[in-house]
C-alpha cells in the first residue's frame, strides 16, 4: 500500500492537507493556535488514529464488545533541538469484556499499528527541495 498527502500554505497560519478527496485544515504558524491543530499534535492524533483504527479492527476480529473507546495523550517537548521526548496516553474502552482479553487487545493494537511501528521504529523521513515547480 501506498499513501499520498499533499499540503499547501493557504495563508500565514494554515495549510491545507489533501487525501483521497479528503481535506484537513492544520496551523503552520509557530505559537498560534488558532488556526486548527499544530504538527505535534498532528502526530499524537494520527498515533490516536492508529490504534482506535486497530481497536475497532483487532476487536471485532477477537468478538469483542467495545461500547465506547477513547485515548488521551499527553507528551512532552524539548526546545533545542525541537522534539518531542516523550508520549504518554491512556487507552479508555468502555467494555464488558474480561480485563486480560482487553490488555491482549491494547497490546495487539500497538504491534499492528502502522503509525505506532514507525514512531517506535523511529523512521527518518528522506526529501528533496524541488525549486520553481507548483
Amino acid at each position: 500500500m501506498n499513501y499520498h498527502v499533499a499540503m499547501t500554505i493557504q495563508e500565514e497560519s494554515r495549510a491545507l492537507a489533501e487525501t483521497r478527496g479528503h481535506q484537513l485544515t492544520l496551523n503552520v504558524k509557530k505559537g498560534a493556535g488558532e488556526a486548527g491543530f499544530n504538527a505535534a499534535e498532528t502526530l499524537l492524533a494520527a498515533l490516536g488514529a492508529c490504534i482506535l483504527t486497530n481497536v475497532n479492527a483487532i476487536g471485532a476480529k477477537m468478538r469483542l464488545r467495545i461500547d465506547a473507546a477513547r485515548i488521551e495523550f499527553e507528551a512532552d517537548r524539548r526546545d533545542n533541538p525541537p522534539a518531542l521526548t516523550d508520549i504518554r496516553y491512556r487507552l479508555i474502552l468502555d467494555s464488558p469484556e474480561p480485563r486480560e482479553k482487553l490488555e491482549e487487545l491494547h497490546a495487539l493494537c500497538v504491534k499492528w499499528g502502522t503509525v505506532t511501528n514507525t514512531v517506535i521504529n523511529g523512521l527518518t523521513p528522506q526529501g528533496e527541495l524541488v525549486v520553481g515547480a507548483s
